[in-house]
């Protein structure tokens, strides 16, 4: 029965082809964050505090990086729906060299200032050395963060989401086996402490970007280029790579900045602030991934149709994914209030330290609804068209005209509890929520990247 009602809806048989594998990979990854914590919860607040300030750094780069992964979706899906090979190796090499660019900045910034870089969230010395030797193994890894962003985007976007899948998998569960090894000590290896959760990181990324190259070219995947295919670019094609990059990356480096403001508020706020709000960080990435795949498929998905000109289509899409997202996470908000207090029991921390923590969680599961919506209309239908001009201004409105000013507003002036002071931050995506829908249905965002008969990228509305 259930087969025969997804052959009758495509809709929903096409979305959870992308939405689940996709989903699936993000749900491991944030349980992994939380097998983390709970490991290096073990070692005491200091520690808990230094993961969370330290990862700050690489979560910018990161963030900055799914801007790159974001532009070669956004290229290749559409090109994907038209199977024009050739124009998806150039979106790939063009995207590539950019990631590379931002890649060599942010590795010269962690390896050569780490210090100064920990100095921006905190003032405690002790958080701060313990920081930056984090800081310093995890950037190790940014060249395979880079690849595996870049191979995993163009994986999905050719709708091969199940290898992708299978090597986050892998790498979670190493993680997960060399965190237990190197913080603990154990089958012969000495206790590193709070280094050896960065040292399994690193060693995990590599793998994970070891196996998906692999992979690709062992079984040709798309993705599988040679080197003249990858760089067969042309002035007039970098151009227009750059015309839908360059607004991602703006807006995702800046909104990755306000995040950091948001830190610094809360670092600010006190040692133990700034703990419970990095013991929140697990849950809040795994509630936010149990809906990435809505939002990635949204993307892909949407792409695909107005590939094709098929734009009504695409809008009606539009619309079934935001009802989507807002059921599915208010539902699951409710079952967050409800489970908050058992996640706490985990950690070797005070009960006023847990008391803060469940508090923070209440407020993240009240808005989260509003933070999906977001992630769907901004993250996958308003970019699937290339217009990212779009989420630059939405989210820059957003971060820096509420959520920054009332963030240090609320804690240093009003100086309220860290509790409401995130309440009062994530009153933002309630403003950009209100105008990502009017946005969405003026539907000027809708565009159709096509190849014209000079072989080049152009953009037609």
């Amino acid at each position: 029965m259930i087969e025969k009602f997804f052959k009758k809806s495509p809709y929903l048989s096409a979305m959870l082809a992308i939405a689940i594998p996709v989903s699936i990979q993000s749900l491991f990854q944030a349980s992994l964050s939380v097998i983390d914590q709970a490991m290096v919860g073990q070692l005491g607040e200091n520690a808990i505090a230094a993961v969370g300030l330290g990862s700050r750094f690489p979560n910018i780069f990161i963030i900055t990086l799914n801007a790159i992964g974001a532009s070669t979706s956004i290229m290749v899906s559409q090109f994907w729906g038209k199977k024009d090979k050739e124009n998806i190796a150039r979106s790939f090499g063009g995207n590539l060299f950019i990631g590379l660019l931002i890649t060599l900045i942010f590795s010269l910034l962690s390896f050569g200032f780490p210090n100064q870089v920990l100095s921006w969230y905190t003032k405690d010395a002790k958080v701060i050395e313990l920081g930056s030797e984090y800081l310093k193994t995890i950037a190790v890894g940014y060249i395979p963060i880079l690849l595996i962003t870049m191979y995993s985007s163009i994986l999905r976007s050719t709708e091969h989401v199940k290898l992708p899948m299978f090597a986050g998998i892998f790498g979670i569960l190493m993680n997960t086996l060399l965190n237990y090894i190197l913080i603990f000590g154990k089958f012969g290896f000495g206790a590193m402490g709070l280094q050896g959760t960065a040292y399994a990181t690193t060693i995990t990324r590599l793998l994970e970007a070891l196996i998906l190259f692999t992979c690709i070219y062992a079984k040709k995947y798309p993705g599988a280029f040679k080197i003249k295919e990858i760089f067969n670019l042309s002035a007039e094609f970098i151009k227009k790579i750059i015309i839908i990059s360059t607004p991602i990356l703006i807006n995702e480096f800046l909104w990755a900045v306000g995040e950091t403001m948001y830190s610094i508020v809360y670092g600010r706020m006190g040692t133990d602030e700034v703990a419970a709000m990095t013991l929140t960080f697990p849950i809040q990435s795994l509630s936010i991934g149990l809906f990435s795949g809505v939002s990635v498929a949204a993307g892909i998905m949407i792409g695909n149709k107005l590939g094709k000109n098929e734009n009504e289509e695409a809008f009606k899409y539009s619309r079934k994914f935001i009802k989507l997202g807002i059921v599915g996470a208010a539902i699951f908000g409710i079952v967050l209030i409800m489970l908050s207090k058992l996640y706490v029991v985990i950690f070797n921390i005070s009960n006023d330290l847990k008391d803060c923590t469940i508090k923070i969680l209440i407020m993240f599961a009240l808005v989260l609804w509003i933070k999906v919506s977001n992630m769907i209309i901004g993250g996958g239908i308003l970019r699937s068209g290339g217009q990212t001009k779009y989420t630059l201004y939405l989210d820059m409105f957003g971060t820096w005209g509420i959520g920054v000013p009332f963030g240090f507003i609320s804690a240093f002036i009003f100086k309220l509890p860290i509790e409401w002071v995130y309440l009062i931050i994530s009153s933002e995506e309630l403003a950009r929520l209100i105008i990502g829908l009017k946005l969405m249905y003026s539907k000027k965002w809708m565009a159709n990247i096509t190849e014209n008969n000079t072989g080049e990228c152009s953009i037609n509305k």
